[in-house]
């Protein structure tokens, strides 16, 4: 009875262990693939940073286009912008411009008042201008029919020597002002002075030949009175 049993219960157990053993067989590799997967999946203290994944391509939407009210604006700022500039280039070119006015007035201002004579003077300019002005005109008219040089030059020498006549601080002021100005041309300035000396020269000469003129005349006005006054004696003794 005992042994039927257990003849009963052996194809059981051979089924059985025929499936615990499929079963072992199975499990075994995977633990083994797990824990060798654990492994290599843990990071290391002292290893390479792992590798980022490439970044991956997303599809970018296009802007959207501008509207005409949006380019229009465009436009209109990009003159504004022109327009704002130029307008402060020219005003600032005119300032400029103005200011160098200012300063060209001033400096002719200044320049005559300082032709002027001083208030403690006793000339008087608007008659002494007139008298130098009648003395120009005499000066051209008695040179009209002469030579062209002497027809141009006759009248410059008469109102120079006309202004230094009835204007003689005025003409002094004029002419330390026609220096100023021609040392700035150093050329101009030494042919000043060469016709200044020669000038200079040649009224020396003449003043001397005047002075011995006017003696030598003396001379024979004295002579001529004493010979005319002994022919009177002469004529009143007799």
């Amino acid at each position: 009875m005992a042994f039927r049993q257990l003849r009963a219960l052996r194809p059981t157990a051979f089924v059985a262990g025929a499936t615990l053993t499929a079963l072992l067989a199975t499990t075994t590799p995977v633990h083994a693939q797990e824990s060798v997967i654990s492994h290599s999946t843990k990071k290391s203290l002292y290893g390479p940073p792992p590798a980022t994944p490439p970044p991956t391509n997303t599809p970018t939407t296009s802007p959207p286009s501008p509207t005409p009210t949006a380019r229009l604006a465009v436009h209109i700022g990009t003159a504004r912008r022109f327009l704002h500039a130029h307008t402060t280039l020219a005003q600032r070119t005119i300032d400029t411009a103005f200011t160098r006015y200012l300063h060209f007035e001033d400096s002719i201002t200044r320049t005559i008042a300082s032709l002027a004579p001083p208030r403690s003077s006793e000339e008087k300019v608007a008659p002494g201008a007139l008298y130098v002005a009648v003395t120009t005109m005499a000066g051209s008219i008695i040179s009209r029919r002469r030579m062209f040089p002497v027809r141009v030059l006759t009248p410059v020498a008469v109102a120079v020597g006309a202004g230094w006549y009835f204007l003689p601080e005025t003409s002094r002021n004029v002419g330390d002002l026609l220096w100023e100005w021609e040392k700035k041309v150093p050329r101009v300035a030494e042919g000043h002075l060469a016709a200044r000396e020669a000038a200079e020269k040649a009224w020396g000469t003449t003043e001397r030949t005047v002075r011995e003129g006017r003696r030598e005349v003396d001379e024979v006005v004295r002579k001529g009175r004493k010979t005319v006054e002994g022919w009177v004696k002469k004529s009143g003794s007799e």
